[in-house]
């Protein structure tokens, strides 16, 4: 492999005229977040009269005047970020210097395309032109605060590469604001990051020779998350095979897309646990690696594309067209289920959406039952997600019985599932908003009085503060009242003024309240005579034999016998 090695600084990086360092349009947007932005910050100014090494950049130099970057986008896109806000600061304090940063922005007689020095991808392209590279006083330069201006795809693409702008501002000028020189600390400062910062540059002839740079440097300790080597890994298999690296990207970017913001590398490990039965997070490259070398590029990506599609269904579920998969999706969004994304996956490439419903219900149930309540044993429960999605993937749509199966062996019994119920205390509100919810609509199946607890709150019954009245009322068990205020028996949903006009008041007032209520738990409490411990507890006790029945394998699901057809 012919590539060369050089340790240099930003001053010789961006000072090769009529050159110009080009993000090529396989990478991804730029994607720094606020903790990285404010490491390079504390770095460069910690260290104004030292060096500070910033590691290596990799770059594919077969076209020597527009060499692509493979690897060190997003160090720098920051720190060219921040020298151009260098130069805007000049502007207001010394214009006269301003071309001193400029020039290493801008090649000012190379032909359009070779403009600037810097080129970022295409995703980052025109704002950081518009917005940053061009002088301060060019016709084609626009001001920050015309940002909202842009269109709603433009502004989401270009979200961190905003934030960390309005960010690298604040700290300049409060840096600055706290000199008594400014315009020296302005010059100490681009002096650090002209000459201050260094580089190790790794020069490769061409594109496979750089993916196999950019993944070595990952086994030497690199942090790179499984999605970056993945793709790095595709587009490099591409190279090799003279494939399109610019199609496969593409394909990549829209597999990014469809994930609606979810995390690529857990998209990753829940589509290998359809094959695999264990899978941690640092093995998702190495079986990526197994796989795209007995499945093929561009068989992965095509598989890759259609599963992140229904992945992105999971993470909104707004996104799905059939009303009865949507609604358990968001309850599975409620109660943050996403072990069974993996049994999901494989039930979704194989399922029409009648029994992708049903399996879809298994799996709330199975999370409610196993996880929620019982809290039983994660691990565990993953197993029993990849046996389910195992049986689908191997036998599509013929091993839904077997999956079922699977998940229903996996469920806590009734015994087991109604006494940890009976113990529970409020804890998280959005769990206590979906069991009633539930339970509520349960009890009054014909109004669905709830289709979400928006407009209602959580209402105690026994006050959180007890007053003079219910102290007499409750006599000694007053004492146990911390103990048992939270507890789900002493629970109920109650809308929103009439929740605030009950408040701490006694029990007789709010049956009052409770009796004019829509929802038809606040109305069963007009039924108990006074409210204590022991009502508490036999209520608590009533909703757990209810909430068996609600999330029971045993129901019959819709279309339930034609699970095989």
């Amino acid at each position: 492999m012919n590539i060369s090695v050089d340790k240099t600084n930003l001053n010789n990086l961006l000072g090769v005229p009529n050159r110009q360092l080009t993000i090529p349009p396989y990478q991804r947007p730029y994607a720094w977040e606020v903790e990285q932005v404010d490491e390079l910050w504390h770095d460069i100014t910690d260290s104004l009269d030292e060096s500070h090494f910033m590691g290596s950049v990799v770059l594919c130099s077969s076209d020597e005047q527009r060499p692509e970057v493979i690897d060190g986008q997003q160090r720098l896109t920051t720190i060219i970020l921040l020298l151009a806000l260098i130069r805007d600061r000049y502007q207001i304090l010394s214009p006269g210097l301003v071309g001193r940063v400029q020039q290493f922005l801008e090649n000012p007689y190379a032909d359009p395309e070779l403009r600037f020095k810097f080129q970022p991808g295409k995703a980052n392209l025109r704002v950081f032109t518009d917005f940053v590279l061009h002088h301060p006083n060019s016709p084609a330069r626009r001001q920050w605060d015309e940002i909202k201006e842009l269109n709603g795809h433009e502004l989401n693409r270009n979200s961190r590469l905003i934030a960390n702008t309005e960010r690298l501002k604040e700290y300049l000028d409060k840096y600055l604001q706290a000199c008594t020189d400014p315009l020296n600390a302005l010059d100490q400062i681009e002096h650090s990051i002209m000459k201050g910062l260094e580089f190790v540059v790794i020069n490769v002839p061409d594109i496979a020779n750089a993916f196999i740079i950019f993944e070595t440097l990952n086994d030497r300790g690199l942090a790179l998350s499984a999605g970056d080597l993945l793709k790095n890994h595709l587009l490099s298999e591409a190279a090799k095979a003279r494939e399109s690296v610019e199609a496969l990207a593409e394909d990549w970017d829209i597999v990014i897309d469809n994930l609606e913001g979810g995390d690529i590398t857990r998209f990753l490990r829940h589509y290998l646990l359809t094959t695999y039965s264990t899978v941690q997070k640092d093995d998702v490259f190495s079986l990526f690696k197994k796989e795209v070398s007995s499945r093929g590029v561009n068989r992965m990506i095509k598989d890759l594309k259609q599963m992140s599609r229904f992945y992105g269904q999971f993470i909104k579920p707004e996104l799905v067209a059939d009303k009865g998969v949507r609604e358990i999706y968001q309850n599975l969004s409620t109660l943050r289920a996403t072990m069974c994304y993996s049994a999901l996956l494989a039930a979704s490439a194989v399922l029409d959406f009648s029994t992708l419903r049903d399996f879809a219900r298994l799996c709330e149930v199975l999370t409610f039952r196993y996880s929620t309540i019982c809290s039983k044993d994660s691990k565990e429960l993953e197993r029993f997600y990849h046996g389910a999605a195992k049986a689908l993937s191997t036998q599509g749509a013929a091993g839904l019985m077997d999956a079922c199966h699977i998940l229903e062996s996996a469920s806590p019994k009734s015994e087991e599932f109604v006494l940890a119920f009976r113990s529970q205390s409020m804890g998280r509100q959005y769990i206590v908003n979906y069991i009633f919810r539930h339970i509520e609509n349960y009890l009054d199946p014909e109004e669905k009085t709830l289709e979400s607890t928006q407009h209602v709150h959580i209402e105690h019954i026994m006050p959180q503060t007890l007053s003079a009245a219910w102290r007499e009322d409750l006599g000694e068990a007053a004492d146990q009242h911390e103990l048992y205020v939270n507890r789900w028996g002493n629970l109920t949903l109650l809308g929103g003024k009439k929740n605030v006009s009950a408040s701490n008041q006694t029990f007789a007032y709010k049956k009052a309240l409770y009796s004019n209520s829509k929802i038809a738990m606040a109305r069963e409490l007009t039924q108990v005579e006074n409210w204590g411990i022991q009502e508490i507890e036999d209520r608590q006790s009533r909703l757990a034999v209810l909430a068996n029945t609600i999330w029971d394998f045993s129901t019959p699901l819709s279309n339930r016998a034609g699970l095989t057809g």
